[in-house]
């Protein structure tokens, strides 16, 4: 049975730690609390505060790091902002920070800052404390022009729970996907929270399956023109583009390699499609499958050892498994009739994909080891192509409902759906920068 889970900014001072002039790399200062799995630090955002010529709300720049922190699923926010508004006054007037005033508003962590601005730059200071001992854990500064201080909030809450946790945030990631908001579908990209959203390519043609390299500076893709088909990479910063794949037949679904040498992709080069290994230029193709069937949509383990891909070799749609060098393939997924658009958590556990159930598609994943397949979504419209955060934690998809197409955000274990893009157009094919 399927189940359902129940539970470019520039840093200056080269991210210089306030605490007295001490690196947190030799400080060794770690917040710790005994929690039980599920359970979350308690955190206080205060309104920073302004010195200069700064063109950034502090009200802006608190809702954005709110944000990242709650939908990290390490936070829990103290809701109440007029109690935080009025205990932060009160810090201002007496020119000190009262830690049991703050924690009696049931806070563990507190974060206050300060935005300082001039006509062109701007800075924001961060300082995080621990409200239990009364001291401040770390402080950074991050500078940068007043057009980026979502970038600089996002450094600064990656931070934090980089610190507080140990795991690493995905505030400074982006998204790539397919929109037809001009006409035809191109590739965009955006920011992990559906903010700075920019168009990268300009085939006027049908460009589509997008895929990130290591570094999240290039991305792959499919350009389909005159029903011929083309595999592409594209520079994101200046959005120069050079040809990697122009066979006969089918170029599509190329995902490049964990160490971004590579390719793996389906080709009809040979007949029916079939998954090939190549160069990350689109040289030197080696077939790993071979068969009278269709195999497409592959994708790597994040050691890059193993391919997971779908193939219809049972009769219908099935994802299964193989070594990065070919060979005989294994079935990881036997429930479903429908099963497709894998792709292999960060963490090596789990592969996340496409199921229809009951005649619409939802999100699943799959265990590597046990197969034990979960269930994430429900309700009407398809959910399709999910693609997995770097935390190995959150999963992207696209939601198909009543004919328009929107992209949404989903963490495995809160399951509770984040919608990233709304307005004209549909937003597909998202795939996840690390």
């Amino acid at each position: 049975m399927i189940r359902r889970f129940h539970k470019g900014f520039t840093i200056s001072l080269c991210l210089s730690v306030l605490l007295c002039g001490a690196s947190v790399a030799d400080s060794q200062v770690h917040f710790s609390v005994s929690k039980a799995f599920g359970e979350k630090v308690i955190i206080a955002v205060s309104l920073f505060d302004v010195d200069g010529g700064t063109i950034v709300a502090p009200e802006d720049v608190r809702d954005v790091l709110l944000f990242d922190l709650s939908n990290s699923g390490h936070f829990s926010l103290i809701g109440n902002t007029e109690f935080v508004d009025e205990t932060e006054i009160d810090d201002r007037i007496s020119g000190r920070i009262d830690f049991q005033e703050w924690a009696a508003l049931g806070a563990e962590i507190l974060v206050k800052g300060k935005i300082e601005g001039t006509l062109s730059e701007m800075s924001i200071e961060a300082t995080v404390y621990d409200l239990a001992k009364g001291k401040p854990i770390f402080g950074r500064r991050y500078s940068g022009r007043h057009g980026e201080w979502r970038a600089a909030v996002h450094h600064i809450s990656d931070d934090i729970i980089k610190q507080l946790t140990g795991e690493e945030g995905i505030a400074q990631t982006r998204i790539a996907f397919v929109s037809n908001v001009t006409g035809s579908k191109e590739i965009y990209v955006m920011d992990y929270d559906g903010e700075n959203l920019r168009r990268i390519t300009r085939e006027n043609a049908i460009a589509i399956y997008p895929d990130w390299f290591r570094g999240a500076e290039d991305l792959i893709y499919t350009v389909i023109r005159d029903s011929r088909h083309e595999t592409r990479r594209v520079h994101i910063a200046t959005g120069t583009t050079s040809p990697v794949t122009s066979f006969p037949g089918l170029n599509a679904f190329a995902a490049p390699s964990p160490r971004g040498e590579e390719v793996v992709m389906a080709l009809s080069r040979d007949g029916n499609p079939e998954i090939y290994r190549l160069r990350a230029d689109g040289s030197e193709p080696r077939r790993l499958t071979f068969g009278r069937n269709t195999e497409s949509s592959p994708c790597w383990s994040p050691d890059g050892r193993r391919i997971a891909y779908v193939s219809d070799r049972s009769g219908v749609p099935q994802i299964y498994t193989m070594n990065a060098t070919g060979g005989s393939p294994q079935r990881l997924t036997y429930q479903g009739r429908y099963n497709t658009s894998p792709d292999w958590s960060p963490k090596g556990d789990m592969v996340t994909f496409t199921s229809k159930i009951d005649g619409v598609f939802q999100i699943c994943t799959v265990d590597v080891e046990s197969k034990e397949i979960v269930r994430l979504t429900a309700g009407p419209g398809d959910k399709e192509d999910p693609s997995w955060a770097k935390d190995g934690r959150h999963i992207v998809y696209s939601v198909t409902l009543k004919g328009e197409s929107d992209l949404y955000m989903l963490d495995i274990y809160e399951l509770e759906p984040v919608r990233l893009t709304s307005g004209a157009g549909d937003y597909l094919s998202p795939a996840w920068s690390d």
